[in-house]
Parts: structure tokens; C-alpha cells; sequence
């Protein structure tokens, strides 16, 4: 069973695609919050703060804006996980 998901985080000029995701940690309005394969499918409030990406090679973060996370999860295998966070800017940050 993969424990991997994939996550799209996408501004009005710009889109970071990951299909090998196995945590993201996004800056909600109620404090940080987590997300790996098989969340609640949910959407939540973003506030400004830092994503921090975690594949299955490396960690990546980034600096964004305000926006939505959009949790969709499905309970097969066939389907994969996917994470969309719309924000209005999101710069990746250097290591």
C-alpha cells in the first residue's frame, strides 16, 4: 500500500506539482495542521506562514500567502491522494 500522495500548490502565475508526497505541513487560521495519505477530505483556511513539504526524497518549504487547502482522499488504491492549496503567492524557500 503507497503512502505517498500528490499535492499541487498553485498561485495565479505560478504551479509547484509533487506526485510523491508523504507530508505536507500548511499554516491554517487555527495554527498549523498536518496532512498524509488518507486525510479527512476537507477544505481549510490558509493563512500567510511556511508549507513545508516532505517527499519521499527531501524536504522542500515554502513561503505563501493566504488561501485554501483542498483535501481530497480516497479509500482505494486506484485513486491517488490529492492536495490542492490555492494561494495568491508561494516562493520556495532557500535551504
Amino acid at each position: 500500500m503507497s503512502k505517498v500522495f500528490s499535492l499541487d500548490i498553485v498561485t495565479p502565475t505560478h504551479s509547484f506539482n509533487f506526485d510523491n508526497v508523504t507530508y505536507v505541513n500548511c499554516p491554517g487560521t487555527e495554527g498549523y495542521f498536518g496532512i498524509m495519505k488518507n486525510h479527512t477530505n476537507s477544505i481549510l483556511n490558509l493563512k500567510e506562514g511556511v508549507i513545508s513539504v516532505t517527499t519521499e526524497k527531501k524536504e522542500i518549504k515554502f513561503s505563501c500567502s493566504a488561501g485554501i487547502a483542498d483535501i481530497n482522499s480516497d479509500s482505494t488504491d486506484d485513486i491517488p491522494d490529492k492536495v490542492l492549496l490555492l494561494v495568491e503567492n508561494a516562493q520556495e524557500l532557500e535551504k
